[in-house]
């Protein structure tokens, strides 16, 4: 009679199976990190093993590792699970301030997609504003004096102004001496005090305009972009002509309003941080 023996896995097999726990385990883990990071408020255990489909034993254990890690707090009020600021911190290191115009680039294109408008990004770097972005619309106007780099008129355009408005007093001063006011259009404002409350307006309604500011027959929406701290860092805009702006400006403002605060939240989760220049701050008067 045959004897019947158990076969035994082999070693390779077993260090295959290993292997795959343990990628198990790390996918598990980004996938807790992901989810509270959309979830600033935070997340209980039971609410993350649902929404993740965990075991909710596997989803406190990994948790619990998270937490040793540094990686995730526990409110010890709220028994809520969120995210420490070590990966934060760590994301922060690794991303350039020109890896920012690509990490944004999506929310450029999604308003484009939207509005079906030319859609543009501008980036403050503590000295200037400068275009760093422009996504065309072939069923759009197209300012063609806005090429890549420009640093001008920022007084008189969308994306300039919703910068300018969330500056500093010295910031702002420091800006205005660099750069001026120059007239594009009879429309341009060109007194410091006119223009310093015209983005009291801007900064208080969270989006700025540019009626035919810059160039006649054209007009421009933007909203700012902030960093992990809360510094403006950047702002997005479309353009449009000024006939379409009268007739559907109203409800094109909220979608660029949203770009924004979806491209700061963005940042926010990165935990990125504008670099400060040795300029700022400096009150040149």
């Amino acid at each position: 009679m045959a004897m019947a023996f158990q076969q035994i896995p082999s070693l390779s097999a077993q260090t295959q199976k290993m292997k795959n726990d343990i990628i198990g385990s790390v996918r598990r883990a980004l996938g807790i990190m992901e989810l509270l990071a959309t979830c600033p408020q935070g997340l209980n255990a039971k609410q993350i093993s649902y929404r993740l489909r965990l075991n909710v034993g596997t989803c406190y254990h990994i948790l619990n590792t998270l937490i040793v890690s540094g990686y995730v707090v526990k409110d010890p009020d709220t028994l809520l699970f969120r995210p420490s600021g070590k990966i934060a911190y760590t994301l922060c290191k690794a991303v350039s301030p020109a890896q920012i115009v690509s990490y944004l680039m999506p929310h450029v294109q999604s308003l484009q997609e939207k509005t079906h408008e030319t859609t543009y990004l501008s980036v403050w770097n503590g000295k200037d504003i400068f275009l760093a972005a422009i996504d065309e619309s072939p069923l759009s106007v197209r300012v063609k004096s806005l090429t890549l780099g420009y640093d001008e008129a920022n007084h008189a355009i969308a994306l300039g102004k919703a910068i300018l408005a969330h500056l500093d007093e010295s910031q702002l001063d420091n800006y205005l001496i660099d750069h001026g006011l120059e007239r594009y259009t009879s429309n341009t404002i060109t007194s410091d005090d006119l223009l310093k409350e015209h983005l009291m307006d801007v900064r208080r309604h969270g989006y700025s305009l540019d009626s035919e500011e810059f160039l006649t027959d054209v007009c421009c929406i933007g909203a700012p972009i902030f960093d992990a701290q809360g510094q403006v860092i950047a702002s997005i805009a479309i353009s449009l002509p000024s006939t379409r702006y009268h007739n559907l400006g109203d409800t094109l403002i909220p979608y660029v309003r949203q770009s924004a605060k979806a491209a700061t939240r963005a940042l926010s989760i990165l935990g990125y941080i504008r670099p400060t220049v040795a300029s700022e701050g400096e009150n040149r008067n």
